[in-house]
This record gives C-alpha cells, structure tokens and sequence, in this order.
C-alpha cells in the first residue's frame, strides 16, 4: 500500500537552457498550474552548473523567487538530484 504521506514530488519542471525571465515565467506557470491541481509537493530542475562556463545560474535565482512568493522548499535528496533540483510544496 502507498504512502498517502509520500514526500515524493507529485510533477517536474525542468529548467535546463532556459533563460532567468523564461524560468521566471515557467516556474510560476508551473507553480500556479499545480496548486490548482491539487498537487502538494513539486520539484524544479535547476541543474548544479557543471556544464555552464558562469557556473549555476538558475538554483539561486529559483529559490530567491520561491522566497519572493513565500514556497516552502528544500534541496531535492541527495539520489535525486540535490543541489540540482528544489522541491516545493503547494
């Protein structure tokens, strides 16, 4: 039987080539989207960086705008992507 408690995302979004204003605009689209679908608990895929000459871009910019809208988050597990990815809950 499932855990009706799971912590385990419930959709993705990833974030990969995007730009600070298109991920600006797809995270709170996805954000937005999700709440009204019920769903409590989402992960952003921001990438750690490691193929990017200016280093990690998105993380930072993501949670910043997580604390703008006042989202609980948390780093991602370590097997799932860690500082590469934030679950947010709803």
């Amino acid at each position: 039987m499932p855990n009706k408690y799971s912590q385990d995302p419930q959709d993705e979004i990833d974030l990969h080539q995007m730009t600070r204003k298109e991920a600006r605009e797809a995270i709170l689209e996805f954000l937005d989207i999700s709440k009204n679908q019920g769903k409590k608990i989402v992960r952003i895929i921001t990438g750690k960086g490691l193929h990017s000459s200016s280093g990690p871009v998105l993380g930072d910019f993501a949670r910043a705008l997580l604390d703008e809208y006042e989202y609980d988050y948390r780093d991602a597990k370590i097997n799932q992507g860690a500082h590469g990815a934030i679950d947010v809950k709803l």
